[in-house]
């Protein structure tokens, strides 16, 4: 059974913010040379924008980009993670 090329080419379509992110993983070394301990904002695998606080940037990027979808990450050596407490069921 033969696949349409249109059906294809969605297959073959990587989801945005993924993409962004695996520009992120690539860019990261020279990343942290430029703006280590700062947010980056990244549209279209470039950065578009960086600051000390991401919710400053993200105004910003909605201002510049609107909707569209762009991906903002901490520049760190050892990325953070954080442990949430998951919620509880209350009956």
């Amino acid at each position: 059974m033969a696949i349409s090329k249109a059906r294809q080419s969605q297959e073959c379509v990587e989801d945005p913010l993924a993409a962004e992110e695996r520009a992120f993983r690539q860019k990261r070394g020279h990343l942290l040379r430029w703006y280590e301990g700062q947010f980056v904002a990244l549209y279209q695998g470039r950065v578009v924008g960086h600051g000390p606080d991401d919710e400053e940037l993200a105004r910003g990027m909605f201002e510049k980009f609107g909707d569209a979808p762009f991906y903002i990450v901490r520049v760190e050596k050892e990325p953070t993670v954080y442990e949430l407490p998951s919620p509880e069921i209350i009956r």
